[in-house]
């Protein structure tokens, strides 16, 4: 049994909205497109650029050897301005042998590698979530072997160092509850939803997750805490393998340079 073609999806991708083809309509000019993008290419009237009166030639699909579309001419008192050579046409064309291609050729998902009809397939994409990739532990620290240990430089293998002992910085424990993975944000809410009642002395778990945090040191009002110090991303201004001596030496020395 022969296989079947092979689609390139470019060929049914319209170059405005980018996706495949929905109600494909084309211009005089035989430039194909949604029929809801070409509405957004119309402009005031004007003469036409191009002779009207002739119907476009049919190109022939390389996957069938058949008319690629058969234009039957809507809104011929409209202007239309291609979005790819910027010819100007009055009113288009219906793609029927375009939409009977995209009715009935199949393609896969790229997420779920499901097989779908072109048409099917661009309603199916903006709904289908993509697998989440796990991470096998095990294999990447055997792929760690002695010999590229040496190969790496040093802040290269602070990195690692931290990676393998599991430090988490961007996501944070309740210090209520044993409900974690909060960044600071849902955190918050998360207080304001379930604890606000109850005794606000706690450690916070932002500061105690950092280099040189006490895991111990309370907060007198968690909640007013984390709201007032970390409304933002410690990833975006801190160096994790610097002191706090170190970044404040660094910050004077850049002060001074700048003023």
């Amino acid at each position: 049994m022969a296989a079947p073609p092979t689609i390139s999806l470019e060929e049914f991708t319209c170059s405005i909205c980018r996706e495949i083809f929905q109600n494909p309509v084309s211009l005089a000019c035989e430039h194909c497109f949604c029929r809801r993008c070409v509405e957004g290419t119309k402009k005031p009237l004007s003469p036409p650029t191009t002779d009207l009166t002739v119907i476009p030639n049919g190109e022939r699909s390389s996957l069938t050897s058949r008319l690629v579309y058969k234009p039957t001419r809507f809104e011929k008192d409209v202007c239309f301005v291609c979005a790819m050579c910027r010819a100007e046409s009055f009113g288009f064309y219906e793609c029927k042998d375009l939409q009977s291609d995209l009715e009935t050729l199949e393609a896969p998902c790229a997420n779920c590698n499901k097989s779908l009809a072109l048409c099917e397939l661009r309603r199916h994409s903006e709904k289908c979530v993509p697998p989440k990739k796990t991470i096998n532990t095990a294999t990447i620290k055997r792929a760690f072997t002695a010999d590229l240990l040496k190969q790496l430089s040093a802040p290269q293998a602070k990195a690692l160092e931290k990676a393998r002992s599991g430090q988490n910085r961007s996501t944070f424990q309740c210090p209520y509850c044993e409900r974690a993975n909060f960044t600071i944000e849902h955190m918050c809410r998360h207080i304001e939803k379930h604890h606000l009642d109850e005794n606000p002395r706690r450690v916070c778990p932002v500061c105690s997750s950092m280099p040189w945090g006490n895991q111990y040191q309370q907060s007198s009002n968690v909640y007013e805490h984390l709201l007032q110090r970390h409304r933002f991303d410690y990833s975006t201004y801190v160096k994790y393998d610097q002191d706090e001596e170190a970044m404040m030496a660094e910050a004077i020395e850049r002060s001074m340079m700048q003023h």
